[in-house]
């Protein structure tokens, strides 16, 4: 990445190659910011004084935004091929800056929020009660979410080293949440140790000094026990060798840290 001596990006080069350079003008009140990736698309984004985006274009679609008088958004026009408005609505009474429904161009409400006293989402519904998820909250510190069949799942956490983590999901596994009635421990760095499923299952997690992945037994303990180990680059976040149980892939990268070759072999 490159800045401009006001510290400004300027330009910047992905893993892959491609390039991106950023250009500023003054437009009035605004400032215009013209993104190029050198094969001929642009992206033009405009900004208020108060550097909220006000409108963007590429190609042939436009998208403008407009904004109350709170510095909340208010509505967001698409245009192209067909022209597309949201309408957005703040009208809790307690915390007038929380979103809590959304509107399309006919002034239909597809989107539903709603909140506690502390300001946490407590439902969350599209239009005619479709898709009703509600979380309750319990003293003790768990979340139980019920869903729109009624299905209710429970989620217990622990705070290690000041972050809220996951120890415990219980309820009937379903499609949106296949983990349930699993188990999690943690080291003191907030990585997960051990991780033990409706099974009872577990897989284990070793770290290097860096908090990368180097170790994961899947079934630990049992007969079923598969572990994949992984080597990293010693300066970069990336993997340079992968053995699985029947299996080893190798890695190489280039200077910028994109993949020259991957080479598997079978155990």
């Amino acid at each position: 990445m490159y800045f401009t001596s006001k510290g400004c990006l300027s330009s910047v080069t992905a893993l892959n190659g491609d390039k991106y350079t950023l250009t500023y003008l003054d437009q009035n009140a605004d400032r215009v910011i013209a993104i190029d990736n050198g094969v001929g698309v642009m992206v033009e984004l405009i900004e208020d004084p108060l550097h909220q985006l006000k409108a963007l274009s590429a190609g042939p679609k436009k998208v403008a935004y407009l904004y109350g008088s709170r510095r909340l958004l208010k509505r967001a026009t698409t245009m192209g091929s067909f022209v597309s408005v949201r309408e957005y609505h703040y009208e809790d009474s307690r915390n007038n800056s929380l979103l809590t429904g959304i509107s399309d161009e006919r002034g239909v409400r597809f989107a539903t929020w709603s909140y506690d006293v502390q300001g946490r989402a407590v439902s969350s519904q599209h239009g005619d009660g479709a898709g009703l998820t509600q979380i309750a909250y319990g003293e003790d510190g768990a979340s139980t979410i019920t869903n729109e069949l009624g299905k209710q799942t429970i989620y217990r956490y622990q705070k290690i080293s000041g972050v809220k983590r996951i120890v415990a999901i219980e309820g009937e596994p379903t499609p949106d949440c296949p983990a349930s009635n699993s188990t999690y421990t943690y080291n003191d760095r907030g990585l997960v140790l051990t991780k033990t499923d409706a099974k009872g299952l577990v897989t284990t997690y070793d770290y290097n000094d860096r908090g990368l992945e180097v170790s994961r037994t899947e079934a630990s303990g049992t007969t079923l026990a598969r572990t994949t180990t992984t080597e990293w680059d010693p300066d970069r976040f990336l993997p340079i060798k992968v053995i699985e149980p029947n299996r080893i892939t190798v890695y190489s990268y280039d200077n910028q840290g994109r993949e020259l070759t991957r080479q598997s072999a079978s155990r």
